[in-house]
């Protein structure tokens, strides 16, 4: 009969389920109780290191935000500048989504443009006078950005950390915790 209701394309639910899943990323990313104090600086730098490479993409849009906003009020070359440099960044990036298998793509690593795009903002900050700007944004970001790796423990574990093991001699690496 007909269907008096709205359907969705198919590309409008994946961009809906899109948003709902970085929404609960969002929200898993700053969750009260998942922030605990580890138990000795060995944890301490595991779960940094951890934190750094599962949440780095919100820490760079963190950091940018910052250097961003102190950019607004007078250094609108500047500010300018960035978003050009982002969004060629951005561009590279897409450009690695659509076409994984591209040979040109596969030959420079992400990380040596990623590096390139940093030193190129870093020069254009310095032309366009607002180095002292960078600076103190990092000087508040980067501080915050630790806490939050240093104090940001696992989903799983629900803010507790996992028990270590007493004797390692004694464990049986191939099996499973009951």
């Amino acid at each position: 009969m007909a269907g008096y209701g709205a359907k969705l394309r198919p590309a409008a639910t994946a961009i809906l389920s899109r948003a709902r899943s970085t929404g609960k990323a969002i929200t898993r990313f700053a969750r009260p109780r998942s922030f605990s104090v580890p138990s000795d600086a060995d944890a301490g730098a595991i779960r940094t290191v951890r934190n750094l490479i599962h949440f780095r993409h919100y820490y760079i849009v963190f950091l940018y935000i910052i250097l961003l906003s102190s950019l607004i009020p007078r250094r609108h070359a500047a500010m300018l500048c960035l978003m050009a440099t982002s969004k060629v960044a951005a561009s590279y990036v897409a450009l690695l989504k659509a076409f994984p298998n591209s040979p040109v793509l596969r030959f420079v690593d992400q990380r040596i443009v990623m590096v390139l795009f940093l030193m190129v903002i870093v020069v254009q900050m310095v032309i366009t006078r607002a180095a002292k700007h960078l600076m103190i944004s990092m000087a508040v970001g980067i501080p915050i950005v630790l806490a939050h790796a240093v104090f940001r423990a696992r989903d799983d574990l629900a803010g507790e950390e996992a028990e270590p093991i007493a004797d390692k001699k004694d464990v049986d690496l191939e099996s499973q915790p009951e």
